[in-house]
């Protein structure tokens, strides 16, 4: 935390930056670990349990702010931070609350970008995910690509992935959508983006997205919730 205070604030430069990583590594998901996490979970439980819906989203604090908007038999199950290894966690808690859907929407890998994660485990993290979300009842799987955030973003390892690593983890998307034959869906949010990069007119922090950036992303939710992919 202190770190990312001193490098929003000026007092550390790029060259501070990457010996920090070096040195420590790149971050990796505990959030399963964590009680705010552990709280999140449970209160969505309790919200959902027994329950069965038409649609249901997961995804990270890109997601997240969207909110459960989307009107009656739609849940919005992002949180902040998540990546392919809580979600999976997060699926099993579900499937234990007797949960059941019939589409699912994935806005996952942007934290994987940043996270520590090989590419194999990254894979089979994603079937994994598909194989609970069937178990769940899902029958309509649609996966979004992981989020570009700005250039200058991209720089800045303890806020986001680089271009090139958010790329890779997008054609390993790719892949698995290939061969579990899941529908990928990258067209409909490419209006956030100029090339491989977030708009800075469409962002508050250079990741995230601001009240605009909501506005695009909401509506292309919405056109996935009631198309017949």
């Amino acid at each position: 935390m202190l770190l990312l205070i001193g490098y929003r604030n000026g007092y550390f430069d790029k060259t501070f930056i990457n010996l920090y990583i070096n040195v420590f590594g790149l971050p990796t998901d505990n959030l399963s670990s964590q009680l705010w996490w552990q709280y999140s979970v449970n209160s969505q439980i309790k919200a959902s349990q027994n329950k069965s819906y038409e649609v249901c989203i997961f995804g990270d604090s890109i997601t997240a702010p969207i909110g459960n908007t989307f009107g009656e038999n739609t849940f919005n199950f992002a949180l902040n931070g998540m990546s392919t290894i809580s979600l999976i966690e997060q699926l099993k808690k579900l499937i234990s609350a007797n949960v059941s859907l019939k589409k699912a929407i994935i806005a996952i890998g942007t934290n994987d970008a940043c996270y520590r994660i090989a590419d194999d485990i990254f894979v089979k993290n994603m079937q994994q995910i598909i194989a609970l979300l069937k178990k769940m009842g899902a029958n309509n799987i649609i996966f979004l690509p992981a989020f570009y955030s700005t250039v200058a973003a991209s720089h800045n390892p303890i806020k986001a992935g680089t271009i090139a690593r958010v790329e890779e983890i997008n054609e390993l998307i790719r892949q698995v959508a290939a061969t579990e034959n899941v529908f990928l869906s990258e067209e409909i949010i490419q209006p956030l983006f100029e090339g491989q990069a977030l708009k800075e007119n469409l962002t508050s922090d250079g990741v995230h997205l601001n009240a605009d950036g909501k506005k695009i992303y909401r509506q292309a939710l919405l056109s996935l919730l009631f198309s017949s992919l």
